[in-house]
């Protein structure tokens, strides 16, 4: 793809994505919002347990089924797909079977009543999203971000309109099963109607081989980050219940829906982008720093923020039974401003065939994680939040390591790409705390919009002063970006 060509299918690709990560967070994010005030704790916490096999699933399985297919830049291989196909559609009947096997013993293991059926349910949506890997990296591939948009966004409003309608009728923990079943099969429908791309009765062992040999690392990598991202609720769970599970999933969900609205609407696009780069080093190198720097310009403000404000948050919108849910979230979202520009280390090193560097790191981190969250449990829920952001910026300089080992950039351009967000958002957070110690007593609701006001101008203010070519930039991509959505609308 050329240069002109591929920066239109970027900004396009882009712009969808961000249309789409904010659409169907703020509608995931309202429909949590409006559930969690007709369940109590521990439905919510024997949900997200068992969720926890789906995500393992996702990423131990299907995401290195998917890696191994966007990596392939644009070119398209038809064998490839249906191989791939049948090889996570087999995966996902072989998960479907065993959860129904041992929905039971993991449900007398774990001590949790009702745990056994939300799993049984539960692995249908699993199965599903095996079915759905292969069309949906096709159109990744392809950088056609509309159709999953769209997809995305109508299971989630239809997903949403049957969990309330549940949920306010009394029928607990099923309104959150029935939520997630409904935008697993809305959505397998909608991705399967958009994508041309239809699986063959083929199966290659040449491509089988290209597929695990690719997926191998990815797949060790997920099990990992899988570890990284849920081994604080598992302690949990197992250590404290079922109810502290369900509030400590409150605080870390309103971050999972901030940074799925900031970050991954950006970082969606970015394995097929670099992949498509990875022959121009200083190309990549240049289009990397770009797109880290505007996107800690967006999400390192937008995380303090969150920090800074999270006793209101969680006071109004979830009411204050949910309290102990505030300090969860504010640790949390300190680790929210890290892991938005870290994913694209990640996404860097897929690209650039080195799957196995980010084998070794998201071990190292697991390994830090589950012996911190042992002792750390002991404290509380709020002790495993903090110890969770604290290995987090210990450690991160090892996740940029290979970044400036891989790209003709060092240390020093790394910072300089980061360093006007961050100074921005730390002259904010002080002023912040003056601004808020002088109006300790206020109401919730004009404490929370006073800070939220104070600190944009403040933050927009600062970045103008020591970040002006950020800025130029934000309102170039804004621009354009609108441009080519209402021109592909």
């Amino acid at each position: 793809m050329s240069g002109p060509a591929l920066g239109r299918a970027v900004r396009s690709g882009m712009a969808w994505s961000i249309l789409e990560s904010w659409g169907v967070q703020l509608l995931q994010f309202l429909t949590f919002l409006v559930i969690a005030r007709y369940v109590d704790a521990t439905m919510l916490g024997i949900v997200a347990m068992a969720l926890l096999v789906g995500q393992w699933f996702q990423m131990i399985i299907l995401s290195g089924i998917s890696a191994s297919l966007v990596s392939k830049g644009g070119a398209a291989d038809a064998d490839l797909d249906d191989t791939a196909f049948w090889i996570s559609a087999a995966a996902g009947a072989l998960l479907l079977i065993a959860t129904f096997l041992l929905a039971d013993w993991v449900e007398r293991t774990a001590a949790h009543q009702g745990l056994g059926m939300v799993l049984r349910w539960l692995s249908v949506a699993n199965f599903l999203g095996a079915l759905n890997v292969v069309p949906q990296a096709w159109l990744t591939r392809a950088l056609l971000m509309r159709p999953l948009a769209t997809r995305s966004t109508i299971s989630t409003l239809v997903g949403g309109i049957v969990g309330i309608a549940l949920a306010v009728a009394g029928y607990g923990v099923m309104a959150l099963v029935a939520q997630n079943l409904a935008v697993a099969v809305i959505g397998t429908i909608i991705l399967w109607a958009a994508c041309p791309m239809r699986p063959r009765l083929r199966f290659s062992r040449e491509k089988a081989r290209d597929v695990l040999f690719y997926g191998r690392h990815v797949g060790v990598t997920g099990a990992a980050n899988f570890f990284n991202a849920n081994a604080d609720i598992m302690v949990i769970g197992l250590a404290l219940g079922g109810a502290a599970t369900g509030i400590y999933t409150v605080g870390k969900r309103a971050l999972l829906a901030a940074n799925l609205m900031l970050a991954r609407a950006l970082s969606r696009v970015a394995l097929p982008v670099f992949s498509q780069l990875k022959g121009d080093p200083p190309r990549l190198a240049k289009a990397f720093l770009r797109i880290v720097s505007a996107t800690s310009s967006i999400t390192t403000p937008a995380f303090v923020g969150l920090a800074i404000v999270s006793d209101e948050f969680i006071f109004l919108l979830f009411g204050p039974r949910w309290a102990a849910a505030a300090d969860v979230m504010r640790y949390l979202s300190l680790f929210g401003a890290l892991q938005a520009i870290g994913i694209y280390n990640q996404s860097l090193m897929l690209a650039m065939g080195k799957p196995q560097w980010q084998t070794w790191l998201a071990g190292i981190y697991a390994l830090v994680n589950i012996v911190t969250f042992f002792f750390a449990v002991e404290y509380g829920m709020a002790a495993v939040a903090a110890a969770f952001t604290a290995r987090a910026y210990i450690l991160y300089p090892l996740s940029v390591w290979p970044v400036v080992v891989l790209l003709p950039l060092g240390w020093r351009d790394y910072w300089k790409a980061l360093r006007p967000s961050v100074v921005a958002s730390l002259v904010m957070a002080v002023f912040l705390w003056g601004f808020r110690f002088a109006l300790a007593g206020q109401a919730p609701i004009p404490m929370l919009l006073s800070t939220v006001i104070a600190g944009a101008a403040v933050y927009m203010v600062v970045l103008g002063l020591v970040g002006r070519t950020i800025v130029i930039d934000m309102f170039h991509f804004a621009r354009a970006g609108g441009k080519r959505v209402s021109s592909t609308s």
